[in-house]
């Protein structure tokens, strides 16, 4: 106690007194050696708390172009004998970056290149992730990998996983965070999120017996009504106001009477002479995609026991062109 060192204290005690500075310089001394050494180890020496581990793990976005994305891993349980006690030391490029305790990971990103990635369980004192790292890779620019702790092998080589069975094993696993990565070749993931998929923002269905004349799908087979029809739709998008629209697509159907291949080439041709006259009345080409769905898409089915008549009226809503307006919300 501070008191038991205070000048009252002194007077009829000077041995004791002085005995009780001696243990309090030895105390000083021995804290700041205990404090030197702590910090020439791994942070992870101190014993990481699981209750100061960051989210669960979820899905990765895709790694930046330039930079090679890494899940170090630790499973809950790797091998039938159990993982083994205290925290796998992860080391990039021979310097520490993390400390992995059982169920917990760390996502990392490096610049593109040749790397040594390695994690040890128990290398105190000599630290040889950091004096001698053996276990390199070429880490792909834009990709990501996932490896686990090897709990059995003390050679600090981590174990690859596909992702599919490495996210089963990620499964509840917890991000650490209670120390800071002093790998200098660590770099902030800027990840790649992925665009949001086109949403479909209005669709005009056109029979093509109002459009082309029976069998036909050229311009000159179209009809004034389906002239009229188009304008109509083209009128409509625009009103409707084309920012937003990413793509205009122009899907060509036909019905199942005559060949695959007829069938194919028939719708292939009317998406492109729909796609053409909706470029004519004003709607932008470069967003406009023609494709012809051939006959796998019906609608109606209509029974090949009647006669050739009956099936081509019976056909008629299989006969159409699909104008699909996407976009972004």
């Amino acid at each position: 106690m501070m008191s038991s060192l205070s000048p009252s204290n002194f007077s009829g005690r000077g041995v004791r007194a002085a005995a009780l500075v001696a243990l309090g310089l030895l105390a000083a001394i021995a804290a700041e050696a205990q404090q030197q050494q702590q910090q020439q180890q791994p942070p992870s020496q101190k014993q990481p708390s699981a209750a100061r581990a960051g989210a669960a793990y979820r899905a990765v976005p895709a790694a930046a172009p330039d930079q090679a994305q890494v899940i170090f891993f630790r499973s809950a349980s790797t091998s039938a004998s159990g993982n083994r006690p205290g925290a796998a030391h992860v080391y990039i490029d021979g310097e520490f970056h993390a400390a992995l305790l059982p169920n917990s990971f760390t996502r990392l990103c490096v610049a593109a290149g040749n790397h040594s990635v390695e994690a040890y369980i128990g290398d105190a004192p000599t630290y040889e992730g950091k004096s001698q790292p053996r276990t390199r890779a070429d880490l792909e620019g834009g990709k990501t990998v996932f490896v686990a702790v090897s709990e059995q092998d003390g050679s600090g080589s981590p174990v690859p996983f596909r992702r599919a069975d490495a996210e089963r094993m990620l499964s509840g696993a917890r991000e650490q965070r209670h120390v800071i990565s002093r790998a200098s070749a660590v770099q902030p993931c800027r990840g790649v999120v992925a665009e949001a998929p086109p949403v479909e923002k209005a669709r005009y269905t056109l029979n093509t017996d109002t459009l082309f004349a029976f069998g036909r799908a050229d311009l000159a087979a179209m009809t004034a009504k389906g002239r009229t029809a188009l304008a109509e739709v083209a009128t409509q998008i625009r009103a409707n106001s084309l920012d937003g629209v990413t793509r205009i697509a122009v899907r060509g159907h036909a019905d199942p009477i005559g060949t695959a291949p007829e069938n194919l080439r028939l719708s292939e041709l009317r998406a492109q002479t729909v796609s053409r006259v909706l470029a004519d009345e004003g709607l932008p080409a470069d967003r406009i995609a023609a494709e012809g769905m051939g006959s796998r898409e019906t609608v109606v089915s209509c029974a090949a026991s009647r006669s050739r008549d009956a099936r081509i009226a019976c056909n008629a809503p299989n006969r159409r062109v699909e104008v699909v307006v996407q976009g972004v919300k």
